[in-house]
């Protein structure tokens, strides 16, 4: 893997040579960002789980430059920014349905373990010893990840609704990426979004209509991208095959579990679903599914559309942070992905991974779908 990562030297001046040298760190490198959608014939510019925490973390450093941060918060805020995806299972969203489901847990109590070595991964070979060791403190890492306001102070929990908020630098790098991949054009990022106010962040008001271009710009994404019917279908075959095949005895050697362990199975059921070739017309969307037609006929997907209420404005200090759902609203409608012709058939019967009876997976819905 190449070291020649867009913003390597600014989040390495931030945070440390040895944790972005990591293995862990290291292992994001073999995991695909957008997974089986990087075989697809619309994509044309595929990048890694890697670039992307990078390109996360790079926007990190940006903000705090902007902010006028100190060093230790700084430090802090761009290693958040760094780790937030550090648990992806191989192939990132593509086949997390059948390791959930597997495994009980989704990428993100993964992530959990590997900063706080408090899982299955030993706590010897997780992240925290390397923290510790870097003058970074794991559960303070965490709690700017997951926004876990009891343990922040009131500007440290304002940085952490920028990895949580509708606009936040997660989705910021992740649609632009991948708008790139597909040909989409994106929106240009480069002017500073974001103003302090004391221990409050808002969006200036110059930042206001770029940021709603991006909003528009998100909603094509998914749209067009992320809601590729071939694409789906592979997924939930490949998740199918993952969740009869893998169980937790895949912790002992996380660190090395990427994406050319799927190598087999991916190249199966990218065949087979029609994904190399980008059929996507043997499919279609329904509001309703038909409960004569045997369930392995269907898949379940809620489909999200995102648009801007131009009624909340912002003020001439910006939008604050408790406007931003207001301003960027999306809805979320369950709809049915279904064959366009009876005999085609989408899933291996009995398989379902978003079945109503099936236990809840805490942070994690295979109805939603991958979030970017």
């Amino acid at each position: 893997m190449s070291w020649r990562v867009k913003g390597t030297r600014s989040v390495t001046a931030a945070v440390g040579a040895r944790l972005v040298q990591s293995s862990w760190v290291r292992r994001l490198g073999r995991i695909s960002f957008l997974g089986t959608l990087d075989y697809h014939p619309g994509s044309t510019a595929a990048s890694t789980r890697l670039e992307h925490s990078m390109g996360v973390a790079r926007l990190g450093v940006e903000i705090a430059e902007s902010l006028e941060l100190d060093r230790a918060t700084t430090r802090s805020f761009v290693a958040a920014c760094l780790l937030h995806d550090i648990g992806h299972f191989p192939l990132s969203h593509a086949a997390e349905p059948g390791f959930a489901r597997a495994l009980g847990v989704a990428h993100h109590g993964v992530s959990e373990w590997i900063i706080l070595g408090n899982g299955p991964i030993p706590r010897a070979l997780s992240l925290r010893p390397l923290l510790e060791a870097e003058g970074l403190e794991p559960a303070l890492l965490w709690a700017l990840i997951t926004g876990d306001a009891d343990n922040l102070s009131p500007l440290q929990r304002s940085l952490s609704r920028l990895l949580l908020a509708p606009i936040n630098l997660d989705t910021l790098d992740g649609i632009v990426r991948a708008a790139r991949a597909f040909g989409i054009r994106g929106v240009r990022l480069r002017e500073p979004l974001f103003v302090r106010a004391g221990a409050e962040v808002a969006i200036r008001p110059e930042a206001v209509p770029i940021l709603d271009r991006f909003w528009a710009l998100k909603d094509r994404v998914y749209c067009d991208v992320i809601n590729l019917p071939s694409n789906i279908v592979c997924e939930a075959r490949l998740s199918s095959a993952v969740a009869r095949r893998y169980d937790r005895a895949i912790f002992g050697g996380f660190e090395r579990f990427d994406d050319h362990v799927l190598a087999s199975l991916l190249e199966e059921h990218l065949r087979d679903s029609g994904l190399l070739e980008g059929r996507d017309d043997p499919f279609q969307f329904r509001r309703d599914s038909d409960e004569r037609a045997d369930a392995a006929l269907h898949l379940r997907r809620a489909r999200k559309r995102y648009f801007v209420d131009h009624t909340v404005l912002p003020d001439e200090r910006g939008l604050r942070l408790e406007q931003w759902p207001r301003r960027y609203r999306h809805e979320r409608q369950i709809m049915y992905l279904v064959p366009r012709r009876a005999s085609r058939q989408l899933v291996l019967p009995g398989l379902a991974l978003d079945k109503d009876d099936a236990p809840p997976i805490p942070g994690y819905s295979a109805v939603d779908g991958p979030d970017i």
